[in-house]
């Protein structure tokens, strides 16, 4: 079921024949998963844990779906809203993590202003977060690009130094 359609992309509720896919396009990757997360790959049974507890199953949006290209279906990576407090609210954070080949291209700018437009109009939230490694400065400047203004940076348990970025229903 598709949650989000762009002119290029699709995000889409997760199917059982995807883990095997994103476990070799990014969860095995270091590089990738030095950019998205703590650096450690996993393995493909953690994977499989994490896609059960992260990914929309049923077509909810309020969770991870898979980032796919609208031309043929191709898997590039994963993207979403999920809850998030960090900030002390009920709040939702974007996020995009992409196959290294498909980085460069656009799909992370083209993604993310389409999660704003879902999250803020479609969901009715009063603001959005997105939470990125601050040396991940490509990503850093996609967050910018669309609108998204630095608030601050944080600690966060099982993921580390994260810099908060936060856009407002009324930008």
């Amino acid at each position: 079921m598709d949650i989000i359609s762009t002119d290029r992309l699709i995000l889409r509720t997760v199917l059982d024949t995807d883990i095997d896919v994103l476990h070799d396009l990014i969860f095995s990757n270091p590089e990738v998963m030095s950019q998205a997360f703590s650096g450690n790959t996993l393995t493909t049974e953690e994977t499989k844990h994490f896609v059960d507890a992260n990914f929309d199953h049923n077509g909810n949006g309020r969770q991870l779906g898979i980032l796919a290209l609208k031309s043929d279906n191709t898997v590039i990576g994963f993207s979403g809203l999920l809850a998030c407090s960090t900030l002390g609210q009920k709040d939702f954070e974007i996020g995009f993590v992409l196959g290294k080949e498909h980085w460069g291209k656009g799909y992370a700018s083209e993604i993310g202003h389409a999660q704003i437009e879902y999250g803020l109009r479609s969901l009715g939230c009063q603001r959005l977060l997105a939470l990125v490694a601050p040396k991940n400065k490509a990503s850093s400047s996609v967050l910018n690009k669309i609108g998204m203004q630095l608030h601050s940076t944080c600690e966060i348990k099982d993921r580390g130094t994260k810099d908060i970025y936060v856009i407002e229903a009324n930008s």
